[in-house]
């Protein structure tokens, strides 16, 4: 299954190597946002680092909104204004609302389990000879009603704020050369 977001002008497939492709039938939502890497070096675990740094200062604003809205539905807040996080970084481990769920040479996979809502959100990168793309992917799929209408209300949200996240973290690594 090709799955395809709009991106501008362009379209971008999700990464049919990533970890989550297999998954893409049970998911009602997926997108991906690919940008090119200065460094050909990186590794997967600097991804959830820049990952973590990456975002502007209005879309902290707009998480702490969302924390404020959804509290009083019982669904999962996490911290703001983290911090630096450092390595070493591990499958399980909680960072925020996302959790570790998978972390290789190439990927790694953060997400959470709500009430509400399951979400996904790969951070590939693909090589190819003398160029790395890294490729922010996300699933999610809705369990209820509320998921339903939270999902609805989040998702334009979201398409704003993956592409500046992706940029921000290819920033961020080419900061560390």
């Amino acid at each position: 299954m090709t799955v395809r977001k709009e991106k501008g002008q362009s379209m971008d497939v999700f990464p049919e190597d990533s970890v989550l492709s297999p998954e893409l039938a049970c998911y009602g939502y997926a997108d991906c946002y690919s940008v090119p890497l200065a460094r050909d070096d990186v590794q997967s675990w600097e991804l959830v680092a820049a990952f973590f740094s990456a975002a502007p200062a209005w879309v902290d604003y707009l998480f702490k909104l969302r924390n404020l809205l959804v509290t009083p539905f019982g669904l999962k807040t996490g911290e703001q204004g983290l911090g630096p996080v450092e390595p070493p970084f591990h499958v399980g481990q909680q960072i925020s609302v996302f959790r570790i769920l998978h972390l290789d040479e190439h990927e790694i996979v953060l997400g959470e389990d709500d009430k509400h809502l399951d979400f996904r959100t790969s951070l590939r990168l693909q090589r190819e000879l003398h160029n790395t793309t890294l490729a922010v992917s996300s699933l999610v799929n809705t369990k209820n009603r509320l998921g339903v209408l939270y999902f609805a209300l989040v998702k334009p949200f979201h398409r704003m704020i993956v592409p500046v996240v992706a940029r921000g973290m290819m920033r961020r690594l080419a900061e560390q050369r």
